[in-house]
């Protein structure tokens, strides 16, 4: 269900509602004073996956992390595999 904003003229506060489109009217109360709120025109969002945000990244990220990995020693993946000591047979 979409959400709609109301602004009070009153005391210019403003109150979402998540109603349906049929449901939705022009005006509601307002939440902080009680006055007639008008609904306004908000922005819009989207979600987006994981996989459509690293499509829309630019590409020198990806060249400034590849630098950033083979520049620290403590941004090496195997870095923690290689301090590890191997398990004794003993237990």
């Amino acid at each position: 269900m979409p959400v709609y904003e109301f602004r009070c003229p009153a005391c210019g506060e403003i109150t979402s509602i998540v109603a349906r489109m049929s449901e939705a009217g022009g005006t509601c109360v307002c939440a902080h004073c009680g006055a007639t709120a008008e609904r306004i025109i908000s922005r819009t969002s989207v979600h987006l996956s994981r996989a459509s945000k690293l499509e829309r990244l630019d590409p020198k990220y990806d060249r400034m992390v590849d630098q950033a990995m083979t520049s620290t020693r403590h941004a090496e993946p195997d870095r923690l595999l290689k301090k590890m000591k191997p398990l004794s047979g003993d237990d």
